[in-house]
């Protein structure tokens, strides 16, 4: 019998297919695990203690005082008007804006890199990203945070013209009225910027930025005077905005600690994921909301930053090849600027934390994913490969990051290393 040889062609053809199935897959299982059973647990969980209490205080006119921005406060705000004062209403709005993040990254992997591969792979690792489940499932600001940073890159990535710029300012005004960390992202957004000959415009529109950021705490001041004591609510709301920032500048340097704490060196590692919720059922069932990521992701991005570094080194240094425009320069330059500001060790800093800067180390996870696909002969395998891992890794995680039921032995493979173990857990 004659043997029939695959092409290349063949199998890349084959491989695409293969790859379109697991991002739509993956699709599936992001979307289910952002919104399934969102109301449980039904109690407030973490830090949750704080930002639905504040969004109900907006909303109800009771003083209280949070050094963060209000934007967020606002978003799940929205979510209580609309569902009602429960645990679906603290959280539908975070698990939307964690939905809408899975097209957001798909539009940002096609228009940064060109590629749909680029779009697929993106989509997929923000999907089946559990720490992003646990933040899309939870009423805290971390999730809609890292919605408008992505949302602020993708603005810059597709700018064009002018008017464009201004929304990229727009978008960057939010993502630093949800939190403070946002800002870093201004560095590697006004790169892309220049880089695409835009700086004219950028440098009118510096404004926009401080004056939206002003507005949302302008508002959040009017509604509602986030502080007591004389201090506030005695004033006008102008003086209230230039108190409420001296508070939260001296409230943010406190350290508090805290034995789920991480510093940042390890938060690439992933050595100590959080720990917001765990119940014993009985008859050795738990659940629990562990927030640990997708190891397969979270550790093969590390590698693609140092990568990511490694390359521009040899190209620039080695071969003496220009990098202005090469894409890794912004991912690079954005992933190193939104760790920088913990590098002081000023505060106790999670895991959570990290989430800014993971959001670029997984843009450099698929630039390399994309090398690969166009590279050797089974390269697209490989990468087909990696797609159901990431795909499989979160299904095996995620009763943990929605709060599944599952036997206390069956928990106890899931925690992988000593340092992933919580007291609450023996």
């Amino acid at each position: 019998m004659r043997r029939v040889k695959t092409s290349g062609a063949d199998r890349r053809e084959l491989a695409a297919y293969a790859l379109v199935f697991t991002g739509a897959f993956a699709l599936a299982v992001g979307l289910f695990a952002r919104l399934y059973r969102l109301g449980y647990p039904s109690r407030l969980v973490w830090d949750e203690i704080y930002f639905p209490v504040f969004a109900r205080a907006y909303l109800n006119g009771t003083q209280f005082f949070d050094l963060h921005p209000p934007l967020g406060k606002f978003v799940i705000a929205a979510g209580i008007a609309l569902v009602g004062d429960s645990p679906v209403g603290w959280r539908i709005m975070p698990a939307l804006f964690g939905c809408a993040m899975i097209p957001l990254a798909a539009a940002l992997g096609w228009y940064l890199f060109r590629e749909w591969v680029a779009a697929v792979l993106l989509a997929t690792t923000i999907a089946c990203e559990t720490m992003l489940v646990v933040y899309s499932r939870t009423s805290l600001m971390d999730g809609i945070l890292a919605f408008f940073l992505l949302a602020t890159f993708l603005s810059a990535v597709m700018a064009r013209h002018r008017w464009q710029v201004l929304l990229t300012m727009i978008l960057l005004g939010l993502a630093v009225a949800v939190k403070w960390a946002a800002l870093p992202v201004a560095l590697p957004v006004g790169y892309i910027l220049w880089r695409k000959g835009l700086l004219k415009p950028l440098l009118w529109t510096l404004w926009v930025p401080a004056v939206v950021y002003l507005c949302v705490v302008f508002v959040g001041q009017a509604v509602n005077p986030t502080g007591a004591g004389r201090d506030f609510n005695d004033n006008g709301t102008l003086t209230n905005v230039v108190n409420w920032h001296r508070q939260a500048l001296i409230n943010v340097s406190r350290a508090v600690p805290n034995e789920q704490a991480s510093p940042w060196w390890n938060w690439p590692l992933m050595t100590r994921p959080v720990l917001l919720f765990y119940q014993n059922q009985g008859t050795g069932r738990v659940t629990t909301v562990f927030a640990v990521g997708n190891p397969l992701v979270w550790w093969a991005s590390t590698g693609a930053v140092l990568a990511g570094v490694g390359e521009l080194l040899w190209r620039r240094l080695a071969r003496g090849m220009p990098i202005a425009d090469h894409p890794l320069v912004p991912i690079v330059l954005g992933y190193v600027c939104l760790m920088l500001p913990w590098l002081p060790g000023t505060r106790i800093p999670y895991l959570y934390n990290y989430l800014p800067s993971y959001l670029f180390a997984l843009l450099a996870l698929v630039y390399w994913l994309c090398r690969l696909w166009g590279g050797r002969r089974w390269g697209p395998w490989v990468v087909v490969g990696f797609a159901a891992g990431t795909v499989s890794l979160a299904l095996y995680f995620l009763p943990l990051a929605m709060g599944l039921p599952i036997g206390y032995e069956n928990l106890q493979q899931h925690i992988w290393f000593e340092s992933w173990d919580h007291d609450l857990f023996r």
